[in-house]
This record gives structure tokens, C-alpha cells and sequence, in this order.
């Protein structure tokens, strides 16, 4: 059941960021006077869910105008046979129980992953870290402010500026002077074992290591393989 997180009388409107889908026994009167009355949940953009809704019907009707036969399924129902085959949710597993998959020898799945040949932004920021003086928790300066981001957009909400206290982390801005040599997902040589690349700092004179979360000098590093495009994963 699709849920409001503002009320109507503080400005709720029916944008799709403004829903959150909750079960039939969350979504009752006793719970919007309970939980639901100062929940505020981190949810995520909705821009995938809308990019499907909106292009796969188009695509079956394009499909079947081309002369193809087209079938198609719903996520409910791969979900029931899935747990009909007790296999856990992958994006493999779900593959097979829609392609009419049972419990026969299954092989491997080939796994890709895509990454940027060049990353084109020249500045981050990295946001302030404030303690949040309800709970003596550190959260982002993101997290506690009114709400607005843009002047055209009338998005405001409670002015959450009023709860930071002490200020763990200033904000800055970081500044890419020059293309580094390792890029993430690259595959380096240290000490004979192969590392995967997680980033470059220090104007990318170090580098940080998936496997140990250390960072060491770039300079110490032999390249392995440089992952461009699609890679396959062994898994």
C-alpha cells in the first residue's frame, strides 16, 4: 500500500518521491498514530522503477508489431517460484526461475561489471559531519537541513538545522589536477598478489586496495590489468 511520508496539511503532494510502499498490516490507523507519525525514512530515487514502467510496454508492443512472438512475467510470480525452489534472491537465480528453470544441474553465472574509461569530474565534495543532538549520532550536513536543494523546487520540509551540535568534519572540496594512472576496478600487482583499485589520493600518488582497505604508493604497484568497459568477474 503506498504511504505518504508528509501529511496532506504539511504539503504532501503525490510526486513518487514522496511514497513509500508499506504492507497492509503497517499502513493502519494505529501505526500512523504510532511509527508513522515522525518516520522519516532514507528512500532512494524512483528513476529506474519509472524507466522500466515506462519503456517495457512500449517494447513488447514494438517487438510484436516486428512480427516476434513476445511472453512476459511478473516479479510476484518469480518470487513464488523461487521460494517454491527454497534458492535465494540473484539476479541468476531469478533469470532461472524465469526462463522455466527447475532444480536440474544449473552452471555458473557470467558476471560483468561496467566501468568508465574516464571519469570526468574534476571536483567532489565531501560533505560536513555534524552530531545529531537527539541522538548523539554523527550524520551528514545533507541530512540535517531544511530540505531545499534548488529555488525553483518547493520541497522544504522541517528546518533540521536547529538539532546540529558540534561539527565533527568540516566540508571541502577536492580539486583533480591531473588524470590519475590507476582507476577503480583496475587490477594491480603488490607484493606478487593481485589487488583490485577502490580509488587514488593524495593527487593519486597513493592508491587504496579493495582487499585490505590500505592505502599505498602508487609508485610500489605493478598494473595487472586496467578494467575498462564491461569485465567479467570470476565468482
Amino acid at each position: 500500500m503506498a504511504h505518504h511520508l508528509r501529511y496532506r496539511i504539511k504539503g504532501a503532494t503525490d510526486r513518487p518521491d514522496e511514497f513509500v510502499t508499506l504492507c497492509s498490516q503497517c499502513h493502519n490507523s494505529a501505526a500512523h498514530k504510532g511509527f508513522l507519525k515522525d518516520w522519516k525514512p532514507k528512500t532512494k530515487g524512483y528513476k529506474a522503477e519509472t524507466f522500466m514502467t515506462s519503456t517495457y510496454r512500449m517494447l513488447i508492443e514494438r517487438l510484436r508489431a516486428l512480427g516476434y512472438e513476445v511472453s512476459y512475467t511478473y516479479g510476484y510470480i518469480t518470487k513464488a517460484v523461487r521460494e517454491e525452489l527454497g534458492i535465494e534472491k540473484t539476479h541468476a537465480n531469478d533469470a532461472f526461475c524465469i526462463a522455466g528453470g527447475t532444480i536440474q544441474t544449473r552452471t555458473e553465472p557470467l558476471v560483468y561489471t561496467q566501468t568508465r574509461r574516464n571519469n570526468r569530474n574534476l571536483e567532489k565534495f565531501y560533505d560536513a559531519m555534524y552530531i545529531d543532538i537527539r541522538d548523539g549520532k554523527k550524520k551528514y550536513a545533507s541530512e540535517l537541513f531544511s530540505g531545499r536543494t534548488t529555488r525553483n523546487k518547493n520541497k522544504n520540509g522541517e528546518n533540521l538545522r536547529q538539532y546540529r551540535g558540534d561539527k565533527k568534519r568540516d566540508g571541502r572540496r577536492s580539486i583533480r589536477k591531473k588524470r590519475y594512472p590507476y582507476q577503480p576496478n583496475d587490477l594491480v600487482k603488490h607484493d606478487d598478489k593481485v589487488y583490485i583499485v577502490t580509488g587514488s589520493h593524495n593527487l593519486g600518488t597513493r592508491v587504496i586496495l579493495k582487499e585490505t582497505g590500505k592505502s599505498v604508493q602508487a609508485k610500489q604497484l605493478t598494473p595487472y590489468r586496467y578494467s575498462k568497459g564491461f569485465t567479467y568477474i570470476a565468482v
